[in-house]
């Protein structure tokens, strides 16, 4: 199995592994929020799924905690 491990900063990161040759687990941790995705090859490549990961990322990063 292949893993690509992004360290986003100190509480987030994004792991992506190929379990074989069309599937990919995805998991996003989020202010200690772990989320789990199984992606075709397909929908790992699709641009607007990448864009919801990004403006969930956007919105738990940026939110005000006051």
């Amino acid at each position: 199995m292949k893993s690509v491990n992004f360290q986003l900063d100190h509480h987030n990161a994004l792991e992506i592994t190929q379990i074989n040759e069309q599937l990919y687990e995805m998991r996003l941790s989020v202010n200690g929020s772990i989320s789990v995705f199984y992606l075709t090859r397909e929908q790992l490549c699709t641009d607007s799924r990448i864009e919801a990961f990004q403006d969930r990322l956007s919105s738990d990063l940026f939110t005000d905690n006051k």
